[in-house]
């Protein structure tokens, strides 16, 4: 063999060398995200071509008009977490969602912000996840909440699940609709999200903490994270989140002062994908009833 042949063939064995690696590499990192989602409740409910608010209505799965997302926050009480110290705005923005009106901006960050603007013009198509673009104005969106109606509702792995769906008030276009619930494990209970996507749900699973006398949920916790659910599998994506909720009158300044005089909560969500800031969701909550 001359030389050019034997560098070609060290060449070819080392990138099939690589590959190989790589392949086991990416087929470990599945199997341990599978295991991790062997054990959370996870809701089966999966999207079509397109989401909307008409979604729970296309699919059966809607049922009767609640407040809320959840019915009491008292359901959260442990050692670590009182609910009576929490603000009664806060309080109510759980518990008496349907109240408040809100609107929602979005910072994207690099280097997922070179990718925003096209992924934006997808969700905006399916109506779920419809957050405004790099650059784009905030959302004023109205909320409608509604208990998962049967058979959906006994299927459903975790308890209380209920419908939440924002629409746009300027185009009514769907911006967010998700199956709002929650599990206990040992002695303490998560907050657990689904939103239905195309053929597939985006599951999160989160932990609720003091913040002042507001309220923190993360992932930073037991069976935290976020979950992909499929037709033949679930796994958990290497992806994290956090929300921060607090009274208007005690936020730090992230919002205009005129918005901050008329609101009654504000909070911002972080979420991280691969360890790097993804997007930050920054939310204005007035009290209109």
């Amino acid at each position: 063999m001359n030389r050019t042949g034997l560098v070609f063939g060290l060449s070819a064995r080392t990138a099939a060398f690589g590959l190989c690696s790589l392949g086991l590499a990416v087929g470990g990192a599945l199997r341990r995200a599978r295991r991790s989602a062997r054990n959370v409740p996870l809701s089966a409910l999966h999207g079509d071509g397109r989401i909307g608010p008409t979604w729970p209505e296309r699919t059966d799965v809607r049922g009767d008009r609640v407040d809320g997302e959840t019915e009491s926050l008292e359901d959260y009480a442990r050692s670590g977490f009182d609910p009576n110290a929490v603000h009664p705005d806060v309080r109510a923005l759980y518990e008496e969602t349907a109240t408040f009106g809100m609107s929602v901006a979005a910072t994207w960050h690099f280097p997922y912000s070179l990718g925003a603007r096209v992924a934006s013009r997808g969700t905006s198509r399916i109506e779920q996840l419809n957050l405004p673009g790099p650059g784009g104005d905030s959302k004023r969106v109205s909320s409608d909440l509604f208990a998962l109606a049967e058979p959906a509702a006994e299927t459903d792995p975790r308890d209380d699940p209920r419908l939440w769906i924002r629409t746009d008030d300027d185009t009514g276009e769907g911006v967010f609709v998700a199956i709002y619930a929650s599990y206990v494990d040992g002695d303490e209970r998560f907050v657990n999200i689904a939103v239905p996507l195309p053929h597939t749900n985006l599951a999160t699973v989160l932990r609720m903490e003091h913040y002042g006398d507001g309220i923190a949920l993360t992932t930073d916790c037991p069976d935290g994270g976020l979950y992909l659910h499929t037709r033949t599998m679930a796994f958990k994506l290497p992806a994290s989140q956090r929300f921060r909720v607090s009274p208007a009158h005690d936020s730090p300044g992230s919002v205009a002062d005129s918005a901050r005089n008329e609101a009654a909560v504000l909070a911002d969500q972080r979420i991280s994908l691969l360890g790097l800031p993804l997007v930050t969701v920054r939310y204005t909550a007035t009290r209109e009833r």
